[in-house]
């Protein structure tokens, strides 16, 4: 051995022993395991009776966080993420947060991300880790099942709804031929209703020259398809290229459900590439009493479902099918580094904006194989009950105005004491809002609906109950007396 050589040798072994801390023996393991799963169990028994909205301080710590080359002790690390993460601003696993549409994090899917994590497996191509790509796969086929899509259909799982629809969107545009130079000329067809990440995907996907085309919705905020089919006629008589419809499947301010068979019947006749916007409704077709409302889901093109909403897993958890997966190949690329073994099953970065990913699908696997899918429905079902108890109940109530039937898990109201103006109407529920967030105790979003301000509460939570809305109830009574 050289004295280079031994010198170099001498060195690796010294940096050896200073990276030595990041792997930690069977018992350092053990230690920092039991310090989180208590810190986790305090968490989750707080839920039971804390809050679900801290107000945001003025100045945090997290801002000027020392990171430099010494580690700090653990219970240190546990107690900074207690203080400035868990107790500040919304608390989304409480059973209280009736606002926006919740995420989930039942607890079976943070040990399957513990067990991805642990492994560290290589999801995004197949001869990397078959097995993580075929749980991907399988995944993704149980979804395009469930959906009613043929057993062509193919997709991908992805951090959530806006990635989603960003695959969908780009699969569109290449199904229907579109070139740079017919971009100003292809239609799209949204309602006011429609969650922004559409027309974020389609601007990121290159087409934001395309005219957008706003349909009318009824009464109940769902798509009128009288107004799309018009649409649709007068910009193909004006040499346009009608070319994408975006329909909702649980929009975001009242839950509607557009109708989607009449939607496809336009899109088919019309050559239209017929996408669904199920992000948050999606799953509700495990619901045998929601799966009319769904109707016609099935004969779309491509379709976003976000497990992190209705099937109650950690955010970062979406999925896309498109219902041919010959249109995904827009997404199969080759590179020589990508040839060390032969490949007999799809990978999923080839139906995928992504290469390397998080093994998400272990997130997914664990919870269905655990529960079943019984459990996810029953749940699903509660919370659309729990829309409609809260709705029959403030419908009897004075002065209080209520929205379209709740056709998912969300209900809209307003307080409106007679001889007020819109205007005072208005500003009597903002402030209605701001004593609910400052008390902290259930947290509640608001909207606009017609351009006038209403409370939106989306009991979607999977621990969320009656006694919550009960709870609830009683709040909102002493809430507007002081009003």
């Amino acid at each position: 051995m050289s004295v280079l050589t031994s010198t170099l040798r001498e060195r690796a072994e010294a940096l050896r022993r200073r990276a030595e801390a990041l792997e930690p023996d069977a018992e350092g393991r053990r230690e920092l395991t039991e310090a989180t799963v208590r810190h986790a169990e305090e968490f989750l028994e707080a839920l039971k009776t804390g809050p679900s909205w801290y107000p945001p301080r003025e100045s945090s710590e997290l801002n000027e966080l020392p990171i430099g080359p010494e580690g700090q002790p653990f219970p240190e690390i546990l107690d900074l993420i207690r203080r400035e993460v868990e107790q500040e601003g919304l608390n989304p696993a409480s059973p209280r947060d009736l606002g926006y549409v919740p995420g989930g994090g039942i607890y079976s899917s943070a040990l399957g991300d513990y067990l991805a994590a642990v492994g560290n497996a290589f999801s995004g191509y197949f001869p990397a880790s078959p097995g993580a790509a075929r749980v991907e796969n399988r995944l993704v086929e149980w979804i395009a099942e469930i959906v009613g899509y043929p057993k062509k259909a193919g997709g991908t799982l992805t951090s959530g709804g806006s990635v989603a629809a960003l695959t969908a969107i780009i699969a569109a545009r290449d199904a229907k031929g579109l070139r740079s130079e017919d971009f100003s000329r292809a239609s799209v067809y949204v309602t006011s209703q429609e969650h922004y990440s559409v027309r974020k995907a389609v601007h990121l996907a290159g087409v934001g020259e395309a005219p957008c085309r706003i349909i009318a919705v009824d009464e109940d905020y769902r798509l009128a398809p009288e107004s799309l089919a018009a649409h649709v006629r007068k910009d193909r008589a004006d040499g346009l290229i009608p070319w994408l419809v975006v329909s909702t499947a649980g929009t975001t301010n009242t839950g509607a459900v557009d109708p989607l068979d009449a939607v496809s019947d336009i899109a088919r006749s019309e050559g239209l590439w017929h996408h669904v916007d199920a992000a948050y409704g999606g799953f509700y077709v495990l619901v045998p009493a929601r799966r009319e409302v769904l109707r016609g889901i099935e004969r779309s093109d491509s379709v976003v479902l976000d497990p992190h909403k209705s099937l109650f897993l950690p955010y970062g958890s979406g999925a896309v099918v498109v219902r041919d997966a010959a249109h995904l190949e827009t997404f199969r690329w080759r590179a020589p580094y990508l040839v060390d073994a032969p490949q007999k099953e799809i990978s999923p970065s080839e139906r995928s904006i992504e290469l390397t990913r998080h093994f998400r699908g272990m997130r997914l696997l664990v919870p269905l194989l655990l529960h079943g899918t019984g459990p996810f429905a029953a749940a699903l079902e509660e919370k659309w009950v729990l829309a409609c108890y809260l709705q029959d109940e403030l419908r009897r109530w004075k002065d209080i105005e209520v929205g379209p039937e709740p056709q998912l898990s969300t209900m809209c109201f307003r307080y409106r004491p007679p001889g007020r103006s819109e205007e005072e109407v208005d500003a009597l529920n903002r402030r209605l809002t701001r004593a609910l967030h400052a008390d902290g105790r259930i947290f509640v979003s608001a909207t606009y609906l017609n351009e006038r301000f209403w409370l939106r509460p989306s009991p979607g939570i999977f621990r969320t109950h009656a006694e919550h809305i009960d709870e609830f109830l009683e709040l909102l009574k002493g809430f507007l007396a002081e009003l």
